[in-house]
């Protein structure tokens, strides 16, 4: 199935939050971003949350826009709300020609950069395992790029060579996890209503009041297929699944879905989000 495109669209508002379902006779509703803005993206549930859950949402967005996919937004100038705190340059060691490894602070435009895309296998209830909050996997798809013109900038010799380590990252996978079912709960929500299907424990999971996230959040441990065309910004994809005698509503989020190279794009989070009812 092909993803809709949704960017720049604005959905009516429900009338309730859409994770904790105060109505907006009783609080006050935020908009809620389907994709987080962060990430370039337009799509808005008009007065789709009450302000203690998008407060929470929020933390999930920040993982994703400013840790996660922080240096890639930095490089292509994606938008922000905060354009003083967006840094102008990167700075990073690097070894040239078997020398001492130093730091360098070089622009932004001009600097190489690293993103890795979380995995850890497949949601639980996919594959038959017991609900479990652990990660049984830690891994991630890597990405980075780098100007033509490096060496010049670092000030190497022609012909030298230049040896940059892969740096750590520190990712909170629940939190991270967490973000991709928001996405996928967002859209769900657009195609079959607020009621129109049975939501499971996606609400609570996303707020951070049930534990066993790789449950239902996962990612096939795999090559990526290949980026989609420039379109396609972010791909989500909703289809019905069955297990055994339980059907099941998944959905297939690929962020940045038009990054990465011709042989490999970024990872695919298959996201069970509810059941029909």
């Amino acid at each position: 199935m092909e993803p809709e495109l949704i960017d720049r669209k604005e959905y009516d508002s429900f009338g309730e939050c859409i994770y904790c379902g105060a109505k907006a006779t009783d609080v006050e509703l935020t908009d809620e971003h389907v994709v987080p803005y962060s990430l370039g993206a337009n799509a808005v549930i008009i007065d789709g949350s009450c302000k203690a859950c998008a407060g929470e949402t929020t933390k999930l967005e920040d993982v994703v826009g400013r840790k996660v996919l922080w240096d890639m937004r930095t490089h292509i100038g994606e938008q922000t709300r905060r354009p003083k705190e967006r840094p102008k340059t990167f700075k990073f060691k690097a070894s040239i020609a078997g020398r001492e490894m130093q730091e360098f602070e070089v622009p932004v435009a001009d600097a190489i950069f690293f993103t890795a895309y979380p995995v850890w296998g497949l949601p639980g209830i996919l594959t038959g395992a017991q609900p479990s909050a652990e990660f049984k996997e830690y891994k991630a798809h890597a990405f980075y790029w780098y100007s033509e013109n490096l060496g010049k900038i670092l000030g190497a010799m022609e012909g030298e060579s230049i040896e940059i380590p892969f740096p750590n990252f520190r990712i909170d996978h629940h939190k991270f996890a967490r973000a991709i079912a928001k996405v996928a709960y967002c859209q769900t929500i657009l195609k079959y209503g607020l009621h129109g299907f049975r939501r499971l424990v996606l609400p609570g999971l996303i707020l951070g009041r049930y534990p066993n996230v790789p449950y239902f959040v996962g990612s096939a441990l795999i090559d990526p297929p290949k980026r989609l065309d420039g379109k396609v910004k972010h791909a989500i994809v909703l289809t019905e699944t069955t297990i055994g005698k339980m059907r099941l509503l998944t959905a297939s989020v690929r962020l940045c879905a038009n990054s990465g190279t011709d042989e490999a794009g970024t990872p695919i989070y298959d996201v069970v989000v509810g059941a029909p009812r």
